[in-house]
């Protein structure tokens, strides 16, 4: 058995050395001109500072998001935010696309959208089958599609078009994943509380290590710690700490799950500063001593 390593595996695109994330990284490519060098498995890793989006639209594969296999089917997309570990097991004859930016990019007035945050606001990443919306999956593999014709011959600064097509690829892909939950109760529009608490889980992805209290969260958000808990409670059914302690527990899983880092070096970089609290609130959270839970992991390494 090969040594677990003490940091999850990290790349810019799979295979490539991890480096500094330029603010308009862009990247689109196939899935068989990197997936076939490595026999159609891309083992778990994370891209630090790089949202994906990969749209399978022929064949079928085998995704596995923090340690959750799922099998999909084409037309799907997956969406994949920078911290989710993530792996890929491409069936024979697998087609589409894989769209890797920035996040710093989703931050330009040009991919300006009402439903941006729903793109960082699920940590375990999204799987969106389109079975049910063919019009939506042929209009989004032919955006990626063109993307990835214009791309060919573009080098450097991102041309003002192909930041249209990206724009309209999320938007489309935006769309597709909030369908289920767009309207509120009154069927009026947008649920302004969703909104707000996908905004508070986007930001909770980014600062949890900082140990920062509800109120600083409600106060970056501009509103009341009391709005922001009923919000909470009425779309996620928790309150905004639980938020805050899953997010904490999560990432603490995937140290045991994916490296051999000790539990005094993953309390150390998820800022506690007494290894026996962190141990405390993981059994807490999880009702398994972190040895607990690597070793019911243990099984699925190799």
């Amino acid at each position: 058995m090969d040594a677990q390593p003490n940091e999850i595996t990290r790349y810019a695109l799979y295979g490539e050395a991890s480096a500094a994330v330029a603010p308009e990284f862009l990247h689109i490519e196939d899935i068989p001109s990197r997936s076939a060098l490595y026999d159609w498995v891309i083992a778990p890793h994370l891209h630090r500072g790089i949202f994906q989006l990969l749209m399978l639209t022929e064949g079928r594969a085998t995704v596995t998001l923090d340690g959750v296999r799922n099998d999909i089917v084409s037309p799907t997309f997956v969406c994949v935010p920078s911290s989710c570990v993530h792996a890929f097991d491409f069936g024979p004859g697998a087609q589409g696309w894989v769209l890797s930016l920035a996040n710093e990019l989703f931050h330009d007035p040009r991919l300006a959208m009402p439903n941006v945050d729903l793109f960082h606001a699920a940590p375990h990443g999204m799987i969106v089958p389109l079975a049910d919306a063919p019009r939506a999956a042929a209009r989004l593999g032919w955006l990626l599609a063109d993307m990835a014709e214009r791309m060919v011959l573009e080098h450097g600064a991102v041309p003002p078009l192909v930041m249209a097509l990206l724009a309209a690829s999320l938007g489309v892909a935006g769309e597709c994943a909030e369908a289920p939950q767009l309207c509120a109760a009154n069927g009026s529009g947008p649920d302004r509380r969703l909104a707000l608490v996908r905004s508070f889980e986007a930001l909770v992805d980014v600062h949890f290590r900082a140990h920062s209290k509800v109120a600083d969260y409600a106060r970056e958000l501009a509103v009341t710690t009391a709005t922001l808990t009923r919000a909470c409670r009425a779309i996620a059914g928790k309150t905004p700490g639980d938020i805050i302690l899953d997010r904490m527990l999560l990432e603490a899983m995937r140290y045991l799950r994916h490296t051999a880092a000790s539990s005094k070096q993953i309390a150390d970089r998820l800022g506690y500063e007494d290894p026996a609290y962190f141990a405390r609130f993981f059994k807490a959270r999880s009702g398994l001593t972190a040895r607990q839970f690597r070793q019911e992991q243990g099984g699925e390494r190799k």
